[in-house]
């Protein structure tokens, strides 16, 4: 069957919230606030139930790509998407499915990452250890020194809007300017999740907690309105996994992220 365009919100949540973690990207873009930025297209089995899924979402300067299915129609889903594809885009794909994107294109660069995840009800809260850091909630007027900040780390996927969100805490250093950040990708109230990220740190003042701060803040925040929260953290940066679990998150799935110049 030939790949198709999807617009039925309830259908794409049925079939995205059977791993909630491994989709919880797609979830959050399922959001009124990111959907007019996606385009949704499936593959459907021979009894006509949606199998493969693939996002484009165009939200952000390089658009992202998300492809979700099973192994054995995963060439199938790319080959049928590809006419719709941006000339360039950042991928997502699990890591049994790599070597089909390998097989197809050839990315500039990729590499492996881990998908973490935290209930509310694991949440491990450690306000006392933060306090003497004082961290504030960032908002449009901030925007300069945000992008100055995130100078340090080029491969950020921030935009100003997300800033519309209320969720972006920094830290602030009398000699730096903005020194400490933490944000998310998504949120949604509706579907109950939200992603983090966008996490940096100024090199001059890196291990001094500012970034378990940050995190604290933005944690407590989300979890006043939301249940679940994931991040994606790369494989081998062993400080950040510690962090990340001294909260409660768990590691779950693995996966490839990288560039493709179509």
């Amino acid at each position: 069957m030939a790949v198709e365009l999807l617009n039925d919100r309830d259908e794409l949540r049925d079939f995205l919230v059977k791993d909630r973690l491994a989709n919880a990207y797609l979830l959050g873009n399922l959001d009124p606030s990111y959907f007019q930025f996606c385009k949704w297209y499936g593959l459907r089995n021979s009894s006509s139930e949606l199998e493969s899924l693939a996002l484009v979402y165009t939200g952000l300067s390089l658009p992202v790509v998300f492809i979700v299915g099973p192994e054995a129609r995963f060439e199938d889903m790319i080959r049928e998407c590809r006419p719709v594809l941006p000339d360039r885009f950042h991928f997502h794909v699990q890591e049994d499915q790599m070597h089909a994107v390998k097989g197809i294109f050839e990315p500039t660069t990729y590499q492996k990452m881990h998908r973490m995840g935290l209930e509310r009800s694991h949440y491990k809260p450690s306000r006392e250890a933060f306090a003497p850091v004082q961290v504030e909630r960032l908002g449009h007027r901030d925007t300069l020194a945000i992008m100055d900040l995130y100078q340090h780390y080029p491969d950020n996927f921030f935009e100003p809007y997300q800033l519309e969100t209320g969720y972006y805490f920094g830290v602030r250093d009398e000699d730096l300017g903005l020194a400490s950040i933490a944000g998310i990708h998504v949120f949604s109230a509706e579907h109950d999740v939200a992603v983090i990220g966008n996490f940096v740190t100024h090199p001059e003042r890196r291990g001094r907690g500012l970034a378990s701060a940050c995190t604290a803040k933005l944690l407590d925040s989300l979890f006043e309105r939301i249940s679940f929260v994931a991040l994606n953290v790369q494989e081998g940066n062993a400080p950040a996994v510690k962090m990340y679990s001294n909260f409660g998150f768990e590691k779950n799935n693995e996966f490839y992220e990288g560039r493709i110049s179509n």
